[in-house]
């Protein structure tokens, strides 16, 4: 029966020229579809490939499951048909083999079996489609015309959920913006409760991130630098003004009070998901580098980085602030203070970058007033 197929195969062929490549292109066959195919019958194998060829498709052979393996490890294929039974292995598990390789491939089984519990349990191993032996020329069109549809159709939710993933993400950027913005307002509102410290977030975000950039830091790391930088001191929300805007020093209970802001801006930040980032650098900007600072008395690198940067322009811009205790330091005043508790304090190696910053700033100026 086979050499017969065969026979009629090759005569086809020669009567026929380029119609049934016509026939496969009406119908939506993939023209560029490369095939395994996969026998252990060699004279069906060869007239399967017969019948592919007159398609005017490209085709690889495989007369074991060893073969069809070591194929589909070599090279990629957009669909492979596989008869059930061959010899030491069922089809349906080469094809779980041959996913291994190639998740996409599709897969169509061929079988002489009719039994419907074959074919359920085919489909539900995700089997694209079944062939039943012998078949003709009509329903392998059919069959590989299935099989496209089905990648096509699988290829269209992909592209779905790409752009409903990059649809989602703009809108969560978009509302993120729209809660710092608030969240930054609220900030600045409580620094007019807090005398001389008018602006202090937006000097210190400005600072930090242009420390975190001299670092070399990714720059989805400034951007977190440079959120919390705005948002550090958002948990004095919560304290009251007799405390901010006190004249004199602070009572030790008070103080316990005010260290409590940097526990408050996480508990304020942490239901919003989209300010996850930020909370290790707004609750430790005021640990020291040697351990004494607060809340959790971290110490050296334990310290996340973000608040070793954002501690250092924290400390620059309150020195040269007016406070209701004291008044604001010059800027030579504040880069001494920051060397000498550099190691101690904070990071030598934030206040080196801080430094460097500082310097080419005043080489600029100076170049500038000469010119």
């Amino acid at each position: 029966m086979a050499r017969y197929l065969l026979s009629r195969c090759q005569n086809r062929i020669l009567r026929t020229g380029t119609s049934s490549s016509s026939r496969a292109e009406r119908i939506g066959v993939d023209m560029t579809s490369k095939i395994l195919l996969v026998d252990d019958e060699e004279r069906i194998l060869d007239m399967l490939a017969c019948m592919f060829t007159e398609l005017g498709l490209d085709v690889a052979k495989a007369a074991t499951p060893a073969e069809a393996i070591r194929r589909a490890s070599e090279e990629p294929f957009r669909m492979a048909f596989v008869d059930n039974h061959l010899g030491p292995m069922e089809g349906i598990e080469l094809i779980e083999r041959l996913r291994t390789y190639d998740p996409s491939l599709q897969f169509v089984i061929m079988t002489g079996n009719h039994d419907i519990e074959t074919a359920i349990h085919a489909l539900k191993m995700g089997v694209s489609d079944i062939l039943r032996k012998p078949f003709r020329m009509e329903e392998l069109l059919v069959s590989m015309d299935h099989v496209n549809r089905r990648l096509d159709l699988e290829q269209q939710r992909k592209d779905l959920l790409a752009v409903l993933e990059l649809t989602i993400q703009e809108k969560t950027a978009e509302l993120k913006q729209t809660y710092l913005s608030v969240l930054v307002t609220l900030s600045r509102t409580v620094e007019k409760k807090d005398l001389g410290t008018y602006g202090h977030s937006m000097r210190v975000c400005d600072l930090s991130a242009r420390v975190a950039e001299r670092l070399g830091l990714p720059k989805a790391e400034i951007e977190v630098v440079r959120a919390a930088a705005q948002l550090h001191d958002i948990g004095k929300i919560g304290i009251s003004d007799n405390i901010l805007a006190k004249q004199g020093p602070l009572t030790e209970e008070e103080c316990g009070v005010l260290r409590s802001h940097t526990q408050n801006g996480v508990e304020i930040l942490q239901p919003l998901r989209q300010f996850e980032a930020l909370l290790p650098a707004i609750l430790h900007h005021h640990e020291r580098y040697d351990g004494s600072g607060y809340p959790a008395g971290l110490s050296g690198d334990a310290i996340p980085l973000t608040a070793r940067i954002i501690a250092v322009a924290d400390t620059y811009d309150a020195i040269l602030s007016n406070r209701p205790y004291r008044m604001a330091a010059p800027h030579d005043n504040a880069m001494r203070e920051l060397c000498a508790w550099a190691g101690k304090q904070f990071d030598a190696s934030v206040v080196s970058a801080f430094v460097q910053i500082m310097q080419a700033e005043q080489g600029s100026a100076v170049f500038a007033r000469r010119t």
